[in-house]
């Protein structure tokens, strides 16, 4: 199974590796331990998760550009 590893701010979400994220209950992301194989669901949670935070950021530098442009 290929690994996939997102940069969500400064924590990375492994999904297919040993960890999701940082704080959840059963999916430590020190050492080697944590779970390695998360369901179909939480991954679908986690890219969910994902997008609306990209989708947020594009909206806020989209914004951005256009205060810039309008000065």
């Amino acid at each position: 199974m290929p690994i996939l590893v997102i940069q969500y701010r400064k924590t990375n979400i492994v999904i297919g590796g040993e960890c999701m994220h940082h704080g959840e209950e059963g999916m430590c992301c020190s050492g080697h331990h944590g779970r390695h194989f998360p369901t179909k669901d939480e991954k679908l949670k986690k890219l969910t998760e994902y997008k609306n935070w990209l989708d947020n950021e594009s909206k806020g530098v989209s914004e951005a550009i256009e205060e810039l442009n309008s000065k």
